[in-house]
């Protein structure tokens, strides 16, 4: 594992989040690195039996975000509007579930789901990558309490929610629990947030 400030890796977003090999580039940057505890501590926000995105940085062409995650906690089944997503695991231990899309699953509607790969328990230093073409998951923490650092390349404003046994799925809306280490006035509930 490699120590790494949150300016660090900031400025290496920057230089290469766009660039043709960004998404390979990103990912290998990324890959065992362990940002300081110090940095992370204001966006540190937790809640029982739920999991809380955080806002560190966002600009036009890329936002940071840190995952908080209580043990047995886990996300829907979710997309990421077609946008590519790095998440970088800081603490605790997770399964991932990545699942393909058999029928529908491009807007809201009708959508068919296979089984899932699962792939865990994955800790400190694992680096998953979700591209416009295989981005349906789920993140479930086993252990925690749980942090995941979250690239998105652009911003995720929404994204569409999965219900396999109706074989359906809806938009959501994303929010924050917190904006540059401040919780959001009257945070909505995480009501993406599911128990194991």
């Amino acid at each position: 594992m490699r120590a790494a400030s949150l300016e660090e890796v900031l400025h290496q977003l920057r230089e290469e989040i766009h660039e043709p090999e960004g998404a390979r580039q990103v990912g290998e940057r990324l890959r065992g690195v362990q940002v300081r505890p110090e940095c992370l501590r204001p966006y540190l926000h937790f809640r029982r039996g739920r999991y809380t995105r955080n806002l560190i940085h966002r600009e036009r062409r890329f936002e940071l975000v840190l995952n908080c995650w209580d043990e047995g906690t886990a996300s829907p089944i979710h997309d990421h509007d077609e946008q590519e997503c790095w998440f970088s695991i800081q603490a605790g231990l997770f399964q991932l579930e990545n699942f393909p899309l058999y029928a529908g699953g491009r807007q809201p509607g009708h959508a068919v789901l296979g089984s899932p790969l699962r792939l865990g328990p994955v800790g400190p230093g694992h680096v998953d990558f979700r591209g416009p073409g295989d981005s349906i998951h789920r993140v479930s923490a086993l252990s925690g309490p749980g942090v995941s650092l979250h690239v998105y390349a652009a911003p995720v404003e929404q994204c569409l929610v999965f219900d396999p046994r109706r074989q359906r799925c809806e938009w959501h809306r994303l929010s924050y629990y917190s904006v540059f280490g401040r919780p959001v006035k009257s945070a909505p509930s995480p009501e993406l947030s599911e128990r194991r």
